[in-house]
């Protein structure tokens, strides 16, 4: 099975910068990567001043525990820049396709 793990985040007022944008990549994505069953993780500008993640993995709880250590990093290092906690969606995957 794959457990996926999709965070939006709302920007107070403005886009995420290319200097807050290495700190996802080499702050975060390191932890992440360490949580058991990681299988990929991706950053996505949404829009709108909003940002979200794709967290793959392979069980729920790994999913899960990847909400928790983004919460707690969010708050430690990106509170002032994001308007409240991320809107979060965990589910399992039912059908997949790649190139």
């Amino acid at each position: 099975m794959t457990f996926v793990s999709i965070r939006t985040y709302k920007a107070k007022d403005q886009k995420l910068d290319a200097e807050t944008i290495k700190k996802v990549e080499t702050g975060f994505a390191p932890i992440i990567k360490n949580v058991p069953g990681f299988q990929a993780y991706r950053l996505i500008d949404s829009g709108n001043y909003s940002v979200s993640s794709v967290s793959v993995y392979d069980t729920e709880e790994s999913a899960n525990e990847s909400n928790e250590k983004s919460r707690e990093w969010v708050a430690e290092n990106l509170a002032h820049l994001i308007d409240g906690p991320a809107t979060v969606f965990n589910g399992e995957v039912i059908f997949s396709q790649m190139a």
